[in-house]
């Protein structure tokens, strides 16, 4: 085969395991590439049959390790594939993923894959782009007083201080004064699911959280989807930590604001992504901004993921856009272009449903329990009974249910009525340090 014919071919490499997004590649590229980690192969029951179609199926350990990328990039390169098409949807195969393009010769931009997931990479380029976003200033570690002193000095109170590179607001908080910055970081402990232990803080911003969902083809979007958070996930956080079985929880989830309803906003959502996008050289690739609108109505980035968003946002987007989420992204991603469809409803959202203390789950609806509720198009239950949940971090999932209505009215009726109707029940936990069992 000569040169120019390699290069013609549509080649896309996509990493870990998902059936739907899988199977549309297959068919729409002619040729496909699979890489699977240990997760993937011992807890996500690949479909071996499916993958039969793929060019190759890649087996390795995990995607943070150098070597075995390496090794797979080399055998890609002697294969003649140029891995200017990779497809990472999960927040652990990132940096793999990039490392990949990077050997392969896709990028001039080493650090560029980098900072698609380390926040201090992230702001300074927005920043440079003529964004807005907080300012912040890098805990590379928590127990230099220079580097706390300097933070202290710096930045005004109250902060936000989080992984460089984590997700789901895991070990975040809030620090409201410089006198509590060191004892809140030395009572953060260890950080969960993250190897780096660096960290950011960054100046509080006030305002609505809004998400970003786009497929992008160049400076176009195939979809764009601007969603609120009922509350915001800082907020959330704050009222697990003070919440008891007579206050209950917050209310937890977001929706969709449907563009007809703020063409204003979805304008400047757009003119903003798109200022993003160029400071990080996105063209053709799935996104999912974190953004604020403060009270005067500015714009302030927060992150962004070349990547779905995740717990419920993939459901949410199957609903508004008619089709499930991933055929919609792998055929946009080949093609170009999407098929015409649009969900049902004008009005979609979200609700995260926990107990209403922490301690060990005794009972959660079925499914055709939350299924029967008029309005509810999705529900997925992620905990089981005999969990044990701490309120810990506002990821911590129990029950997803996707709603749906023709009215703001109805959806907001829909939403008190899931959350008051579809109870998970708890139980204390009596135990010595950590609840968990």
């Amino acid at each position: 085969m000569s040169d120019s014919t390699a290069e013609q071919r549509e080649q896309v490499i996509v990493c870990k395991w998902n059936r739907e997004l899988i199977a549309t590649m297959l068919e729409h590229a002619s040729e496909v590439y699979v890489i699977l980690d240990g997760f993937d192969i011992e807890h996500m029951s690949p479909d071996w049959e499916l993958l039969e179609g793929a060019a190759k199926v890649y087996r390795i350990g995990e995607f943070d390790s150098l070597e075995e990328i390496a090794s797979v990039a080399a055998d890609l390169s002697l294969r003649g594939v140029s891995g200017d098409r990779i497809v990472s949807f999960t927040e652990f195969s990132q940096y793999g993923a990039g490392y990949l393009s990077t050997l392969l010769g896709n990028s001039d931009d080493p650090l560029r894959h980098v900072s698609y997931r380390d926040k201090r990479l992230m702001k300074r380029r927005v920043a440079a782009a003529g964004v807005p976003t907080a300012r912040w200033a890098s805990l590379p570690d928590r127990a230099d007083r220079g580097d706390l002193a300097a933070v202290a000095e710096r930045l005004e109170f109250p902060l936000v201080v989080k992984p460089v590179a984590g997700a789901g607001t895991i070990g975040t908080i809030t620090v409201r004064s410089a006198e509590e910055l060191e004892p809140s970081l030395e009572s953060l402990g260890p950080l969960p699911y993250f190897k780096s232990r660096q960290l950011i803080a960054e100046e509080f911003v006030t305002g609505r959280e809004l998400h970003v969902d786009a497929l992008w083809n160049g400076d176009e979007p195939l979809f764009l989807v601007v969603s609120a958070y009922f509350v915001n996930v800082l907020s959330v956080l704050e009222g697990l930590k003070e919440s008891t079985a007579d206050t209950g929880t917050p209310l937890d989830g977001s929706y969709v604001i449907s563009p007809e309803d703020a063409p204003d906003l979805y304008k400047r959502v757009l003119d903003l992504h798109r200022d993003v996008n160029r400071a990080f050289g996105i063209d053709r690739a799935v996104t999912h901004l974190e953004l604020f609108e403060r009270p005067d109505g500015e714009l302030v980035f927060s992150e962004i993921a070349t990547r779905l968003g995740g717990a419920y946002v993939g459901s949410m987007l199957t609903e508004v856009l008619g089709q499930d989420i991933f055929e919609v992204v792998g055929e946009g991603l080949v093609r170009g272009a999407l098929p015409k469809s649009r969900g049902e409803h004008r009005y979609v959202g979200a609700v995260h449903l926990r107990p209403a203390a922490p301690g060990r789950i005794t009972s959660l609806p079925s499914e055709e329990e939350m299924l029967a509720v008029d309005g509810v198009l999705q529900a997925q239950r992620l905990a089981q009974v005999g969990s044990v949940v701490d309120f810990s971090h506002p990821s911590e999932w129990c029950v997803f249910v996707i709603l749906g209505a023709d009215t703001a009215e109805e959806f907001d009726a829909l939403v008190a009525r899931v959350s008051r109707e579809l109870v998970v029940g708890v139980e204390a936990v009596e135990s010595e340090g950590s609840p968990h069992p």
